[in-house]
């Protein structure tokens, strides 16, 4: 391909501004300083560098977001032969690795990627990314057992002597289920904080992660994201 082409896809500078590089003498081809606007070069073999710095086109990425149903567990392969995420997907997705997790009952939005930084950024809790769940109770759940829920509650597990605690950074009450919006996920985060209050869970749906929505996807069925939703994603954290 053209040599502006190949820096402007590279993401250093626009095939115009790219131009004014190359008439400046700052683009090297194979060590070669490379004057002449129609170079061709081989984005597979060809070095280039501008300014001194290697120029490389972006590494193509995919990310996913799937539906999970109810009764799949997020692992590669189950002891117990339980069905999982995987069997779901096509030949092309296998190798993509989940962004969290859900727990076998639960079901809603999961993300699959193989981009190793952005899968750290969506995971790890300094990033503190937004998630929402609808959950539906044994009963519907009070305004007090809410505020508890948003004040913090203590999710150890019985035996464990050091507390862990857990909050929901907001809670909206909406009639037969509640919807919960977490920065964290902990195992068995929600039915844990919901046993803390009193309650138990009957159904549990993830519905958004990050700058995502669930919208209309139906259970078992997936999708790559569409440019602009990976770009909104990788915005929000900080993933050039």
């Amino acid at each position: 391909m053209r040599i502006n082409k190949f820096i402007s896809l590279c993401g250093i500078a626009s095939r115009r501004a790219a131009d004014t590089l190359i008439e400046e003498g700052r683009v090297q081809v194979n060590g070669e300083t490379i004057k002449d606007l129609g170079h061709q070069v081989d984005e597979n073999a060809d070095n280039v560098v501008v300014d001194g710095k290697p120029a490389r086109l972006p590494r193509k990425t995919t990310t996913i977001m799937f539906h999970k149903p109810a009764g799949c567990v997020c692992t590669k392969t189950d002891p117990q032969g339980r069905r999982t995420v995987y069997d779901y997907l096509p030949p092309a997705y296998q190798s993509l690795k989940y962004v969290g997790r859900l727990d076998l009952q639960s079901r809603g939005l999961l993300l699959f990627t193989d981009d190793g930084e952005l899968l750290h950024r969506l995971t790890h809790p300094s990033y503190e990314i937004p998630r929402s769940y609808y959950v539906w109770t044994d009963r519907p759940l009070s305004e007090h057992a809410a505020q508890k829920l948003v004040d913090g509650v203590d999710i150890r597990e019985e035996g464990a002597e050091q507390e862990e605690i857990a909050f929901a950074t907001d809670i909206y009450l909406e009639k037969g289920f509640a919807e919960l919006v977490l920065i964290e996920g902990k195992n068995r985060e929600i039915r844990r904080m919901m046993r803390a209050v009193g309650y138990e869970i009957r159904d549990l749906k993830r519905v958004s992660y990050c700058k995502l929505t669930l919208g209309d996807l139906p259970a078992g069925e997936f999708r790559e994201l569409t440019a602009d939703e990976l770009n909104k994603v990788r915005q929000a954290v900080h993933v050039k």
